[in-house]
Formats: C-alpha cells, structure tokens, sequence
C-alpha cells in the first residue's frame, strides 16, 4: 500500500484507480453501519474524491487507509447530525406554525373568527330556544337575553318566583342538551 499511495501522491491516476477497486467495497460496508445504501454511496465517492484532490499533501510511504475510514466515519457522523438537526427544525417550524394557527383561529384572539364563533353559537342557540315550550323559551329570553331578574320576569308576567326559576332550570337543561349534540 505504501507504494500505491506514493503514486498517488504523484499524481498516478491507474495506482488511485486500483486503490479505488481495492478499497471502494470495504469503505461502503462501513459507511453502510451509519447510512442507507446511496448515502454511504456518496460519501465513499466524496472521500475518493477529497483524496485525490489532496494526494500532493499525501505523507511519502504513508497508508492511506486509516485516513480513508477516518474521513468515512467523520462525513456519516456529520450526515447524522445534520439530519438530526435538520428533523428537530423541522418539528419546531411544525410545532410553531400549529400555535400561530390555534392562535390565530382562537375565537379569543381573532375578532373575525369571534364574530364567525359567536354567530355559529347565536344560531344553534336561537335554533335550541325555538324548541322549548313557548313559554319556557320566553322566560328564558327575558332572563338571559334581556337580563331581568327572577322577580321582575315574575311581576310581568304575573306567575310565582318560583315558577320562573323552574322554568330557567328546565331551558337551562334541554339547551344544554341540544347543544351538547351539535358540538
């Protein structure tokens, strides 16, 4: 070996050649315990490549081959770290776009999508009052919508406290239940 690199060195191009035969197996078996198949492909051609580049800078009498699996072992690693650096971006962009969306699409944080909510939520609950007994549902509206308390819906309507607060209890209830099956 110490003979073909020293042609190499010289700029031999049959000696780098056989050393690409002789050696090109071996290298991929060993980038091939780091990386798939045309990964390790790739890195073999590249350390290939880089000794050649370098072959003037070669150690007269020197055995490449601890260089070559060195600079296999390195670029792999490399390739892994990138990677895996690569997925973790990957999963923070992932990450940080679905919370711009949830806020963004949050009925809290998005006026127009508060109006889209609230007018979604006015409709199914103008939808659950229509279907109370008529005069379930104008008590409810009167307490709810209108805002007046149990003794004032009773004084105008002329029916007992506790008639109004069973009939808020009785909206409160069928509403809950008819939206519950909406959502």
């Amino acid at each position: 070996m110490d003979e073909l690199s020293d042609r190499i060195r010289k700029g031999d191009r049959e000696a780098f050649d056989r050393l690409c035969r002789e050696r090109y197996a071996s290298l991929i078996s060993y980038a091939r315990i780091f990386l798939d198949v045309t990964s390790a492909e790739d890195v073999v051609q590249d350390v290939l490549f880089a000794l050649w580049q370098k072959r003037e800078g070669l150690r007269e009498g020197a055995d490449v081959q601890p260089w070559l699996i060195s600079c296999v072992h390195n670029r792999c690693v490399n390739i892994l770290e990138r990677r895996k650096s690569r997925r973790s971006f990957e999963n923070w962009y992932r990450e940080r776009i679905d919370s711009l969306l949830a806020r963004h699409l949050a009925p809290d944080a998005n006026p127009v999508m508060a109006r889209f909510y609230n007018n979604e939520l006015g409709r199914s609950l103008e939808e659950a009052i229509s279907q109370l007994p008529p005069r379930c549902a104008e008590i409810f509206r009167l307490s709810y919508i209108e805002k007046l308390s149990g003794k004032e819906i009773s004084e105008r309507l002329g029916i007992s406290l506790s008639t109004v607060e069973n009939q808020i209890n009785i909206a409160l209830k069928r509403l809950r239940l008819a939206l519950q099956s909406q959502m």
